[in-house]
């Protein structure tokens, strides 16, 4: 069944209408299909990404050399800002003609990546008006525009929304193992990292490292007013114990913090954190990075499946 356009379906009706009444609203018809297919066949054109992608490419430039301590000192910044608007909202009334505001299965507002652009240049005429939030540039907020432009972004962040119900039973896994592994060092290790060997005759404390499984000599080990890392790495409570768990499995300077236990406890911590390593770091992290690997490769291949109906429909 071949679909026809507007003109084609007032031709039909042109006996059922009066010469005068059917003559102005064909013409009118015809105006507005024109426009509208005129912009689809722009917007659809691979220039015409590329295009707009230039655009952000080159507002992101501009926004990174303008002065934050003195926004709008040299004029030619206030103007290229202008064009920049311009130029977005032409893109947005361009979109709106082709597709259509509202109505429309393809309507411009039915694609939540057009909404985000469409939000971001209303930001825009904002800041123009002194609207500000928090402070915060609105103008800054087109870098944004990226995301929505380059087709790459959007598939990624489509894909890692998509693996969020896929992941729900990971997490899990993980706050559970993180919860366990806390727990473990708080029963084992709970204010011992807070020793540092005091030197009787000066007063003065060594606070680079703990001390408690080696002698400390002519000196005295105390408890020194907080634990390394200026507090932050310490088994005293579950909260900083979880800190420290995510900072061993994430693998962000983990030595550091078996350095500090195994002074203070004895090499026996070692075993703790090898374990630590296999289990959380190894497997768990990069299993969960498995299940978004898969759901990104089959958003591409989605992507590319329905690329290339669209292309056979088109020459068909």
């Amino acid at each position: 069944m071949v679909q026809k356009n507007p003109l084609e379906l007032l031709e039909d009706s042109k006996q059922t209408e009066e010469h005068n009444c059917y003559s102005l609203k064909y013409w009118l018809t015809a105006i507005r299909y024109n426009i509208s297919n005129t912009c689809s066949i722009f917007i659809h054109h691979p220039l015409f990404e590329s295009f707009c992608l230039c655009i952000i490419i080159t507002n992101c430039i501009f926004l990174a050399i303008e002065d934050p301590k003195n926004p709008g000192s040299d004029e030619w910044q206030v103007e290229a800002d202008y064009i920049f608007q311009a130029l977005y909202t032409a893109e947005i009334i361009v979109k709106v003609l082709a597709l259509g505001f509202f109505f429309g299965e393809n309507s411009y507002i039915k694609n939540p990546w057009n909404i985000l652009d469409f939000v971001i240049v209303l930001f825009g005429y904002l800041s123009y008006v002194g609207v500000s939030v928090g402070g915060i540039n609105l103008k800054a907020l087109r870098t944004l525009r990226t995301i929505s432009t380059v087709e790459g972004l959007r598939m990624l962040i489509e894909a890692l929304v998509s693996s969020l119900p896929l992941l729900l039973d990971i997490l899990l896994i993980l706050s559970f193992y993180f919860l366990t592994l806390a727990i473990a060092g708080i029963q084992l290790w709970h204010g011992i990292l807070k020793s540092r060997c005091l030197n009787v005759e000066t007063g003065t404390v060594d606070d680079t490292r703990c001390c408690g499984s080696f002698g400390c000599g002519n000196r005295k080990c105390v408890d020194y007013i907080s634990n390394p890392s200026y507090g932050g790495t310490s088994y005293d409570d579950v909260f900083a114990g979880v800190l420290v768990v995510f900072q061993c499995v994430t693998l962000e300077n983990w030595s550091f913090v078996e350095q500090n236990v195994c002074d203070a406890f004895g090499p026996a911590g070692a075993i703790y954190f090898t374990l630590h390593t296999l289990i959380g770091s190894f497997f768990l992290m990069n299993f969960m990075l498995a299940v978004i690997k898969s759901r990104v490769s089959r958003t591409y291949e989605e992507n590319r499946k329905l690329k290339n109906n669209k292309s056979k429909n088109n020459k068909s």
